[in-house]
C-alpha cells in the first residue's frame, strides 16, 4: 500500500512538471523570430523594462518592396528595443487610394501612420483625414524648401518627408552599341539621329564617329517606354527628351540660374514659366508605348533586357534594385540642361483618428532621423529626404538628384508651383502621344494652361 501512495504521488509530480514545461514552451515560442510577412507585429517584444500592460501599440501602414519592408522592420525592431512602444508594420500590395484611406480611417483599427507619396499629403490634410506635424520634428524639416512645399497648407506642415525618388532613363546598351558614345542625346533633334533608320543625317553622324564597321541591331517598335497614367512618368520622359523646359523672361533655365543670388525660393514673382514643343512627336507617335497599369515589374524588365523596348522611365528605387546586364541607368547629373529629369517623395503622415499621437511623432523622428536615412542609403541605395546628406555628399549622392533638386537650387520650389496649371496639360499630352487625343486638343489645352499660369 505505502508503494501505491508512492507511485501515485510520483505520477502527479510527474504530470505538474509537465505542464509546467508545456506552458513555458508556448510562452517561449510567443517570440519566435520568423521571416518578415505581409503583415507582421515586431519579431520580440520591447528589452525597455515594461510590463505588457504598459506598451503602447501603433500600427504604421506602408506600400514597400519586399527588400525595403525587410530594412523597415530591422529599424522598427531597433525603435521597438530602445522606447518600449510596440509596433505593427502593414505592408500593402498597392498603393492606397483615397477611397482606400477613407476606409481605413472608419475602421475601428486603422493605422496611425501612413507613408505615401507627397503630393497625396495636401489632398489628405484639406479632408481633415491627417494630423498637423509639430514644427519640433528634429528630421523631416531638414528637408529641401521644394519638398516641404508640398506638406505645408493653413498655416501647418502635414506630412514628414522620408525619402526622393527621382525618375531616370534605363536603357539597353546592347541595342544601342555603336550609335551612342559616352553620353546619350540632350535634344530631339539628338534623339532623331540615332533612333530613325531613315535618317539620313543619322547615317552621316555614325559614319563620323567611325562606328561604319559596326553592325547595328535594328530598333525594336517601342522606343520608349513608361508606366500607363503615371503623370511624373511621363513628365520626365518629354522632359529628358528636351520637349519640355522652364524658362525665365523666354529664355530657357541653364544650371547657373539654378544657384542665382537673389532668387527667392518660391513662385511668387519669379517669372518662371514652362515652354514645350511636344507635336514634333506628331510623326514618331507609334515608338511610345506604355507599359499597362497592371503590368508587373518582371514584364517591364523583361522586355527592356530582351531588346523589345530600348528606353524606359522608370523611378531610381526601382531602377536600382533591378538593373543588370544589359541595361544601364542614366544619371540625372549627366543630362544636359535645359533637358533634365522630375523627381517625387514620400512622406509619412498621422491620421486623424490616431489615439497614439505623441508615440506617433516619436517613431516618424525616429525613421527620418539622419543616421536611419544613412542606413537606408548604405544598404539599399533609398535616397534620404534629409538635405544635410547632399549638403555632406554621400558617396556620389548628388549625382542620383537633377540640379533642381538639389538643397541650393533657388528655383526648385517656385518650378513645382509653376508645374500645377499644366498638370492637366500632361495628362491631355500622354492621351495625345497614345493616339487618344486630337493635336488641336493639345494644344487648346495647353493655351489654357499657360493662361492660369499667369
Amino acid at each position: 500500500m505505502p508503494n501505491l501512495k508512492k507511485l501515485l504521488v510520483a505520477v502527479i509530480m510527474i504530470f505538474v512538471s509537465l505542464l509546467l514545461l508545456s506552458q513555458f514552451h508556448i510562452d517561449d515560442q510567443l517570440f519566435v523570430p520568423s521571416q518578415p510577412s505581409t503583415n507582421e507585429v515586431a519579431n520580440r517584444p520591447p528589452k525597455a523594462k515594461k510590463s505588457p500592460e504598459t506598451w503602447k501599440q501603433l500600427r504604421v501602414q506602408v506600400n514597400l518592396s519586399p527588400i525595403s519592408f525587410i530594412q523597415l522592420n530591422q529599424a522598427n525592431q531597433t525603435f521597438i528595443d530602445e522606447t518600449g512602444i510596440y509596433v505593427e508594420l502593414v505592408n500593402t500590395t498597392d498603393k492606397l487610394t483615397d477611397a482606400d484611406w477613407f476606409n481605413q480611417l472608419v475602421q475601428e483599427y486603422s493605422a496611425d501612420i501612413m507613408l505615401s507619396d507627397s503630393v497625396s499629403v495636401m489632398g489628405f490634410a484639406k479632408k481633415g483625414w491627417l494630423l498637423p506635424i509639430e514644427q519640433s520634428s528634429n528630421a523631416g524639416f531638414s528637408s529641401p524648401a521644394w519638398l516641404m512645399n508640398q506638406l505645408k497648407w493653413n498655416g501647418y506642415t502635414w506630412g514628414v518627408p522620408a525619402q526622393i525618388d527621382p525618375y531616370v532613363l534605363v536603357w539597353n546598351k546592347e541595342l544601342m552599341a555603336g550609335r551612342t558614345k559616352e553620353s546619350l542625346p540632350s535634344n530631339w533633334e539628338e534623339w532623331k539621329r540615332i533612333l530613325d533608320p531613315s535618317s539620313q543625317e543619322g547615317a552621316s553622324a555614325l559614319l563620323e564617329r567611325g562606328t561604319a564597321a559596326v553592325e547595328l541591331r535594328a530598333m525594336p517598335q517601342a522606343w520608349f517606354a513608361w508606366h500607363d497614367g503615371d503623370k511624373e512618368a511621363f513628365l520626365s520622359l518629354i522632359r529628358r527628351l528636351g520637349l519640355l523646359w522652364p524658362e525665365v523672361n523666354q529664355a530657357p533655365l541653364m544650371r547657373a540660374d539654378w544657384y542665382a543670388k537673389g532668387v527667392a525660393d518660391n513662385a511668387q514673382g519669379s517669372g518662371l514659366k514652362w515652354n514645350q514643343q511636344l507635336a514634333q512627336l506628331e510623326s514618331y507617335r507609334a515608338h511610345f508605348i506604355p507599359w499597362g497599369e497592371k503590368a508587373s515589374k518582371s514584364d517591364t524588365w523583361d522586355l527592356l533586357r530582351a531588346g523589345r523596348v530600348a528606353f524606359g522611365i522608370v523611378p531610381y528605387s526601382e531602377a536600382v534594385a533591378e538593373v543588370s546586364e544589359p541595361l544601364a541607368i542614366e544619371a540625372p547629373a549627366d543630362v544636359h540642361l535645359p533637358a533634365g529629369q522630375w523627381a517625387t517623395s514620400r512622406s509619412y503622415m498621422i491620421a486623424s483618428s490616431s489615439q497614439h499621437e505623441a508615440e506617433a511623432r516619436q517613431w516618424i523622428d525616429y525613421m527620418t532621423s539622419l543616421a536611419v536615412q544613412r542606413e537606408w542609403y548604405d544598404t539599399l541605395s533609398v535616397l534620404p529626404a534629409h538635405e544635410q546628406a547632399y549638403i555632406d555628399r554621400w558617396r556620389d549622392i548628388r549625382r542620383w538628384l537633377p540640379d533642381m533638386f538639389l538643397p541650393q537650387a533657388n528655383q526648385g520650389a517656385a518650378l513645382f508651383h509653376a508645374m500645377e496649371p499644366i498638370y492637366g496639360w500632361i495628362g491631355t499630352a500622354e492621351l495625345w502621344l497614345k493616339g487618344a487625343a486630337t493635336t488641336e486638343q493639345l494644344q487648346k489645352e495647353w493655351n489654357h494652361s499657360s493662361t492660369i499660369s499667369r
